[in-house]
This record gives structure tokens, C-alpha cells and sequence, in this order.
């Protein structure tokens, strides 16, 4: 697992949220599905998740946590995607 006090991705997440629901801001109170999510938003959200940040974040972690604030502290708990040997 990463090292919880290195928070350089969470910027990248929350840009990687704000594309997915094309809006310009978020906030920690943003439901996901409340801003016009929907189940394939929600996948590409946490493909998009593994694939750029690699933080392990599930589609089922996206609808269980569809609020900012609790997906962000999700993606802090995972593992990464791939070891960062690997994530290159």
C-alpha cells in the first residue's frame, strides 16, 4: 500500500471525477449520481481511476460511496492497481 500522507493524486481524482460528470467543480458533498451519474459513468470513473492513478478502486466502491468525499478516502485506503513496478 502507498504511503497514506502522499496526497498528490487527489487533485488528479478530482479532475478525473469533474471529466466523467462534466462539471467544473466538485465539492465533498457531490453525490455522484445526485450530478447525473449513472452504472457506465461509474465504470469508466473507476477505470479511469486505475488506469491513470492506479489506486485499486472498484466499480462497487463508486456506487457504495457515491458521495466526493467518500470515494476520495476509498481511493486513500486501496492498494495500488498494479505494483509500481508494473505501473509504468
Amino acid at each position: 500500500m502507498r504511503d497514506v500522507e502522499d496526497r498528490t493524486w487527489v487533485g488528479e481524482f478530482e479532475q478525473l471525477w469533474m471529466e466523467v460528470l462534466g462539471v467544473d467543480t466538485v465539492d465533498d458533498d457531490d453525490d455522484f449520481f445526485d450530478l447525473g451519474g449513472h452504472s457506465l459513468s461509474a465504470l469508466r470513473l473507476s477505470t479511469l481511476i486505475r488506469q491513470e492513478l492506479n489506486l485499486a478502486v472498484m466499480f462497487g466502491h463508486v456506487l457504495e460511496n457515491p458521495r466526493f468525499a467518500d470515494l476520495r478516502d476509498v481511493a486513500g485506503q486501496v492498494p495500488l492497481d498494479k505494483p509500481v513496478a508494473e505501473a509504468v
